[in-house]
């Protein structure tokens, strides 16, 4: 943290426009990074491979392929996710550096065989047809996504954002020039070349954890251990990501919203395009959500708690308590002040943006509702991370079950009240989920200082 944070605000230091636009879009690659890349690159392959195929149905299939495999290898590891970096920060915390990538690696593999055993049942079961090598592709790169998702969130905690954009712009880079000479063998070529390009992808992010942490053991399943498990941080991340999955799965099962691509693979041309550029929009918004957290919430932070460990005066406690509130106030404000600014620029260019993707602009209308949406989202995982970084797990965990079980339910309804208010389910979800993780947030930050005399 401290050397992303250093130069950040080395930059910024410098009290220019060009020193803020340099720190705002340093921020943005390394905050959004690794997701723009993956969506701009699987929309640039249809568009590439196009020309040079056939049939485009077999670019459609292979999307909607990696946008399941994607959703599921998230939702199921997202039983691991917090779990695991929480256990790796505590070694870190404790000095026991040699436990972390022995248990990391222990983690990682234990995901990705349990998502290879299911992988490969659901596809015996689901692609016959495709034939042996399809069903091979289809599980190996599930399994790669699970450990790639496990590795990248502990890299990300360990704050090396600039080898995970690099390790995404390297393994999607190969996947594209790959598929550009292997899609003349079908489907089961364009999926062979993303299996390569997800392998790179993985082989760097694990090379680069194994050479930066030494350790005497290869395996370790220390987190498994009663006194390191938290059991709210567990189903906090499968919530969270089962709630970002959740209303999509609702338009992809339900008849009138969905058309078959492949076996029981289905998609929404309604929902899943324009939500694809919803996401890209928020761009703005995470970078100024990463800038305000990583250069002045966390030295806020860091000062705080100093301060209370090394006995300061009760008024200087006071003090940098006040600051830190302040400063996460600032943290959630700021960065809905931005994304409110960048989601009215992207309502000015809309024709523009879907123009350039070749997308009809009867699009346009749900467009909007799902970048409102997108927008809640970002405000929402700003509060979570906040609620996370006070090791708030339980009203975390309650947040992101609301967001799920909320997104399901007003999902469904607007599916039954017609096309006019599809998206809105989603809308309304983060809303609710807003209110109570604001309530949540603001409850324990109004009592930070009797909290933190009494349970630390």
């Amino acid at each position: 943290m401290a050397g992303i944070s250093f130069e950040l605000r080395k930059v910024l230091r410098e009290r220019t426009l060009g020193s803020i636009a340099k720190a705002f879009g340093y921020s943005t690659i390394l905050s959004a990074g690794p997701y723009l890349i993956s969506i701009i690159t699987l929309i640039s392959s249809y568009y590439l491979l196009s020309p040079i195929v056939n049939d485009r149905k077999i670019i459609i299939q292979f999307q909607v392929i990696v946008t399941y495999l994607v959703a599921f290898s998230l939702i199921l590891t997202g039983f691991s996710q917090l779990m695991i970096t929480r256990f790796i920060a505590d070694r870190i915390f404790e000095r026991r550096y040699n436990l972390v990538l022995p248990n990391l690696l222990g983690n990682m593999i234990l995901n990705m065989g349990i998502g290879f055993i299911l992988s490969l049942l659901f596809s015996i079961f689901s692609f016959k047809d495709q034939g042996s090598l399809f069903i091979i592709l289809f599980s190996f790169n599930f399994t790669l996504f699970c450990g790639i998702w496990i590795i990248n969130i502990v890299l990300s905690s360990l704050k090396s954002y600039k080898f995970i954009v690099l390790s995404f712009a390297v393994g999607y880079l190969t996947f594209l020039i790959l598929s550009l000479l292997l899609v003349k063998f079908g489907l089961n070529g364009v999926m062979f070349s993303f299996f390569l390009g997800q392998s790179i992808l993985f082989l760097m992010l694990v090379s680069y954890m194994i050479k930066n942490h030494d350790s005497d053991n290869l395996l370790r399943f220390d987190f498994f251990d009663k006194s390191q498990i938290y059991i709210s941080l567990i189903f906090s991340g499968f919530f969270y990501n089962l709630g970002v999955w959740v209303d999509k799965f609702v338009f992809w099962f339900t008849p009138f919203t969905s058309i078959e691509v492949l076996g029981p693979i289905k998609s929404s041309l309604v929902y899943d395009i324009p939500m694809f550029l919803a996401y890209i929009s928020i761009a703005p918004g995470m970078a100024i959500f990463f800038l305000k957290l990583e250069v002045e919430f966390a030295e806020y932070y860091d000062r705080y708690y100093r301060s209370v460990k090394e006995g300061a005066t009760l008024p200087k406690i006071f003090e940098y308590g006040d600051e830190m509130i302040l400063s996460a106030r600032n943290v959630i404000l700021d960065t809905m002040r931005i994304q409110g600014i960048a989601f009215v620029i992207f309502l000015l260019f809309d024709k523009f943006l879907l123009s350039l993707f070749k997308i009809s602009l009867l699009y346009i209308p749900l467009l909007h509702i799902l970048m409102l949406g997108t927008y809640l989202q970002l405000v929402f995982m700003s509060i979570l991370a906040l609620l996370n970084y006070f090791d708030r797990r339980i009203e975390s965990m309650i947040s992101s079950l609301i967001f799920a079980v909320s997104n399901f339910i007003f999902s469904l309804i607007t599916i039954y009240l017609g096309p006019y208010y599809y998206g809105y389910g989603f809308v309304f979800s983060l809303l609710v989920s807003n209110v109570v993780a604001i309530i949540l947030l603001r409850r324990f930050l109004n009592e930070v200082h009797y909290r933190t005399f009494m349970f630390v």
